[in-house]
């Protein structure tokens, strides 16, 4: 049996403790590198829960005199609105007033919790509108009166 001498258990010793601090190093930087993968999705989760939160409420749509006027509701944390549709088509024309504020050409931002209405020039025939704003899209039906 061979002896074994004093160095030889120091340079084990050694051994064993560098690779131990590689370990804890590289389980270091995953943690941190993991924490921050995670952040990203809970940041990612968040919009998209605020998005769910986001929505219009349509009251009313009519044609009165070629013009076409939808009523709706923001939710309780406001809308951006980005464009209207009139059957399938972008129409850039349209308008959006709240609280008597006078007419604002889109996209606009409505506070929370505001009856607002939408005003579209030139539109005579029975329409299908679609509204895009900042939680998704919403869709009214729309006859003269």
């Amino acid at each position: 049996m061979k002896k074994r001498l004093v160095s030889d258990i120091v340079a084990e010793i050694m051994m064993i403790l560098v690779v131990l601090a590689v370990g804890v190093i590289v389980i270091a930087y995953l943690s941190s590198y993991s924490t921050s993968f995670i952040n990203i999705i809970n940041i990612k989760n968040s919009k998209q829960q605020l998005n769910i939160k986001q929505y219009i409420i349509p009251m009313g749509a009519y044609i009165h005199n070629n013009t076409l006027y939808v009523i709706f509701n923001t939710g309780p944390w406001g809308e951006e609105l980005y464009s209207v549709f009139i059957n399938n088509s972008l129409i850039n024309s349209c308008e959006v007033s709240y609280n008597n504020n006078g007419w604002h050409s889109l996209p606009y931002t409505l506070p929370q919790n505001t009856i607002a209405v939408i005003k579209c020039q030139n539109v005579s025939l029975p329409s299908s509108v679609t509204i895009s704003y900042s939680g998704g899209e919403v869709e009214v039906e729309a006859s003269p009166t």
